[in-house]
Order: C-alpha cells, then structure tokens, then sequence
C-alpha cells in the first residue's frame, strides 16, 4: 500500500483532507500504536551476503584519494568482481588498513592500473599482499568481518534464528564461541541486545549469507511523497485505515462527521486491543523466543 493508495481511501470519508504531510503523521501513529502492543513481526533478513573473495593481491592504498590500486595486475570489476555499493574488507601481513571500507567508484576498467576508491578514510600502505572480500551489507544491520560481528537494524526486537549459508547456528555462552577450538563450530552468541557474534572461521572464507530470524517493528514512514510504501502486513490495513481515520476526524479541521469519528475510535481501540492478545498468544504458543 501507497501513501496515495491510502489517500484515495480515506478521502471519501474526510474530502476536506488535502496535506499528505497529515496523512503521513496518523499513519506513523497508528503504527506506533501497534508497535507498542506486539512483539513484532516475524521477518527473515539477508544481513550479509558475501560476493567476492580475492586472493593473492598487491595492493596500495593512498590516504589522499581514497583509492586502492591493484598495481596493475587486474581489473576490480571484470577479473574480481567487485562492484560499486560493497563493503569490502583486506587481510594482509602488517596491513593497516584491516576495516570496513564501501565502494564508491571503480576507476575504468580499461586502466592498466585498476583503482577502487572508498567512502572511509584510510591509510598510506604500499605493496601489501593479501586478500580483499567483497559484501552486500543490508541497510540497517552492520558487519565486523575481522571480529565476525553483526550488529542488528535498530528495529529488531527479538532475535529468533541465525543462518550461515542456510544453516541454522547453534545459540552459546560467550567462553564458547569466543573458544578457538570451536573456531569452525556452528555457533554465535550475543553480545549485549543488538551484536550477534559468530565463531571465527564458520563464514568468510568463500561466497555465502548470513540470514537471521527476527521479531521486528513495523518501520515507520520516512518520507512524505505520494509513491512512498506503507510496509504493513496485509492483515493490518483495515486497523491502519480505522486509526488513520479516527485521528485524522479527531483534527479540529476535518471535525465535520462526529457519528464517524466516534465508530472509528470505537473500532479502532478495540482492535488494537484485541490485537495484543491474539499477537502475545500465538508467540507464545508457537516459538520458543530469544527474551532478553
């Protein structure tokens, strides 16, 4: 559902509503309104998905520029497959330069010295051999490919499941996973409420995903514009369409139909009302959660 969608439903009842930038504010209350009595909603995310993996590299790294260069002995794109928008990471011997860096720009491929240049400030190293890997990193989440850390969107409440490759990982104590004779172990645990840590050498090595299993909240409207997606579960839109009315009659401006309003606060707060029991039940009744 659109923000326009949403518009040319509820216009027919509150013709007088003519600011999106209304329709935007009720929208955002409702969800928080539904926010604040469930869980959340269960949602799979791909967090990391690793694309490339280069070994045997020589690269130099200027600090003026941002750029990374292969010295000539391949081409980013074509040869290695690096791609604009990736996090990439480089492990050599005395490397200085061992941090999440993002792609913004790929020097010609045509250049007989391929270059890569970064978003992140980095440092002078020169003739540096070791191996640079590629990720997609999912808008929100964040990953420590040194540590093997992801951290969690800010909309997580609940982790359910990890996946490595579609695997399931196993959930440990910290002394566990942080164990080196575990290393290669299909573990992780958390490290506070937002940081899963998994063993050090069960991802990274090749191409593959981190998937998690979460309970998250509706994401609330970032943008006011008639395109802009209104990302609620199909079961909650007639909630959504109450509640928008229900405020939206509730402005001194849009105040004309009384009767309605009054059906729509009436319908409106008893389904969310309903809703936190139906929500709290099944969760509890169906998954054995991750409460912390």
């Amino acid at each position: 559902m659109t923000l326009e969608g949403l518009q040319n439903r509820i216009i027919r009842d509150v013709p007088t509503l003519t600011e999106l930038n209304e329709l935007y504010q009720d929208v955002n209350k409702v969800i928080r309104d539904i926010n604040a009595k469930i869980p959340g909603i269960e949602t799979n995310d791909t967090a990391v998905t690793q694309e490339t993996d280069s070994e045997s590299l020589t690269l130099t790294f200027d600090s003026a520029g941002k750029t990374i260069n292969d010295d000539g002995l391949g081409d980013f794109e074509v040869d290695y497959k690096f791609a604009v928008g990736q996090k990439i990471w480089f492990y050599g011997t005395d490397a200085v330069n061992v941090t999440e860096m993002t792609i913004v720009s790929i020097q010609d491929a045509i250049a007989t010295n391929d270059q890569i240049t970064v978003s992140e400030a980095i440092s002078d190293d020169t003739a540096i051999a070791g191996t640079l890997e590629g990720f997609t990193v999912l808008t929100g989440y964040s990953w420590d490919n040194v540590n093997k850390e992801l951290e969690l969107k800010a909309a997580v409440n609940q982790l359910i499941d990890v996946f490595v490759d579609d695997v399931s990982m196993v959930k440990k104590d910290h002394d566990v996973v942080f164990d080196t004779d575990n290393e290669s172990e299909g573990y992780y645990t958390k490290l506070g409420r937002s940081v899963v840590k998994l063993t050090s050498a069960i991802f990274g090595s090749e191409d593959g995903t981190i998937k998690v299993k979460i309970l998250a909240d509706i994401a609330e409207l970032t943008t006011t514009t008639l395109a802009t997606v209104i990302d609620i579960p199909q079961q909650y839109e007639v909630l959504l369409e109450q509640g928008v009315l229900y405020f939206l009659l509730s402005r001194p401006k849009h105040a004309g139909n009384m009767d309605l309003r009054d059906k729509m606060q009436k319908f409106y707060f008893q389904a969310i009302g309903d809703l936190t029991v139906t929500e709290i039940n099944r969760d509890v009744d169906s998954v054995d959660y991750d409460r912390e």
